[in-house]
């Protein structure tokens, strides 16, 4: 199955299990991200620094089971990662890449306050290169076809967020999220980039 078939068949399941759902939510914030690399040596690329992006993501989220604390989502967003830095030889270096992400979260309350509640939230993504540039300098390289961009992204966020109730119908909350891809090289066994993520969002939940 190719990655465009992979991707048309989970926004199916997507779409029909949102007919079902218990709730919708809806999101956006910012992203802090940068890379972590290793070459072939384990030498880090030095003077690495983050930048920020900007994310947004919509899905559904309803109970596990019969647990009233647990809960599990499924959503697509829109992602926005970089890195800016510079070496001796090549000069100034800078990075904007754009993923479309499937989601797929497990939440759970650790306490409530009144109708209020803090929670801690795992999630697994697999992206998908929109678009993206790399700048070296004055020369702009397009990562479209380029191994260690242009593949399927891997990744996994942990973090916690508070939750509170304005109605019976809508809730807001705020949430933070670190995130940490699997391995993005694609040259050998030995070299490896990562992309890391701090993400801060917040977001509404519409009951259906």
């Amino acid at each position: 199955m190719t990655t465009k078939q992979s991707l048309q068949l989970v926004l199916f399941f997507l779409v029909t299990s949102m007919a079902s759902a218990q709730q919708i939510y809806l999101e956006a914030g910012k992203t802090s991200s940068s890379f972590d690399y290793k070459n072939s040596q384990g030498q880090r690329l030095e003077n690495l620094q983050a930048t920020n992006h900007h994310f947004m993501s919509i899905g559904y989220r309803d109970n596990i089971a019969s647990f009233e604390t647990l809960h599990g989502s499924l959503g697509i967003g829109y992602m926005g990662y970089g890195a800016i830095g510079s070496d001796a030889t090549v000069g100034i270096m800078e990075w904007n890449v754009n993923y479309l992400e499937l989601n797929a979260g497990v939440d759970y309350s650790v306490f409530a306050i009144n109708d209020s509640a803090f929670y801690l939230k795992g999630i697994f993504s697999s992206g998908f290169l929109l678009q993206g540039t790399q700048s070296l300098n004055n020369e702009i390289i397009n990562l479209k076809n380029v191994d260690d961009f242009d593949k399927t992204m891997f990744s996994f966020k942990i973090g916690a967020g508070f939750l509170h109730p304005v109605s019976d119908e809508l809730s807001f909350y705020v949430q933070y999220l670190f995130g940490k891809s699997l391995n993005q090289s694609g040259n050998d066994d030995y070299e490896s980039l990562r992309i890391e993520s701090h993400n801060i969002s917040f977001g509404a939940l519409i009951e259906l």
